[in-house]
């Protein structure tokens, strides 16, 4: 489904010229419904990346590699038809649900907007309601005469997901969707983006701290470091036999309900993994 080969991508300072490298030749594929997870702390890339895919990175960056979307290179793509590929075929999920949505709008207007070939409007809204009701929303007539701001943080995430389903897309791109929610919301709206890529048949790239959160649903992990991907494998791969020192780390400061942290198999050195 999409291949995303050598990407490197760099900042270029307004005064000196120079470029401050963020990511550093990041190769990536991803098979046809699968879903893998972009792990590491902040500032790794893995948000960077998906904005590259999207062709929507920084004005001042330079960006060099491909990004192959079903045999086509985005990179070169020209705008308009950039444009129609992240309307239908790419969606986005953001770790603000608010960024997504018009505050002075009724979210039967944001879901109605990405529904245009239903001009029937009573079809629409029918469709509208169908697409909650798959999120796990049941008061759905509330939800849809409702504002941004009279929801909650889950309810909010919902109701994204619900439109960026809408459209079917082929590949999802969920950035860090349940950073601000609490335990028991994060793994809700985790597994309603799992149970949604499987229905669809959708490839997903979802991004995240939260390892433990990655295995549960993706297919395989990329751990990301210093803007490289320093680890690929699957989730259990990674629990039992992670083989960069980085990845060791991460692993050995998982919260535990008891407090007790796994000790890495190579302790590495601190300025060399923070």
């Amino acid at each position: 489904m999409i291949a995303i080969e050598n990407l490197e991508l760099g900042i270029k300072d307004p005064d000196s010229g120079a470029l401050k490298p963020v990511l550093k030749g990041v190769s990536l594929e991803l098979g046809r419904g699968e879903a893998i997870g972009l792990v590491g702390e902040s500032g790794s890339g893995k948000s960077m990346t998906l904005r590259c895919i999207l062709g929507i990175g920084p004005r001042n960056a330079v960006v060099g590699g491909r990004i192959m979307f079903d045999g086509e290179n985005l990179r070169s793509l020209p705008t308009d038809k950039m444009r129609r590929v992240r309307a239908g075929r790419i969606a986005l999920i953001s770790q603000n649900p608010h960024a997504a949505l018009n505050p002075v709008l009724p979210i039967e207007t944001y879901l109605l907007e990405g529904m245009p070939e239903l001009r029937d409007a009573r079809a629409a809204r029918l469709r509208a309601g169908e697409l909650l009701e798959q999120v796990g929303i049941r008061s759905v007539d509330r939800v849809l005469k409702s504002f941004p701001h009279q929801l909650s943080g889950g309810m909010l995430q919902r109701v994204v997901i619900a439109g960026a389903i809408s459209g079917k897309p082929d590949l999802l791109l969920a950035d860090e969707p349940t950073t601000a929610l609490d335990v028991t919301t994060q793994a809700e709206v985790a597994a309603i983006l799992d149970e949604k890529r499987r229905d669809l048949g959708m490839s997903m790239i979802f991004v995240t701290h939260d390892l433990d959160l990655a295995a549960a649903v993706t297919d395989r992990l990329a751990v990301m470091r210093y803007g490289e991907i320093v680890e690929i494998g699957t989730p259990e791969q990674i629990r039992d036999n992670p083989q960069h020192p980085y990845t060791r780390m991460l692993m050995s400061i998982r919260p535990t309900l008891d407090g007790v942290q796994a000790v890495p198999a190579t302790q590495p050195e601190i300025g060399s993994t923070l």
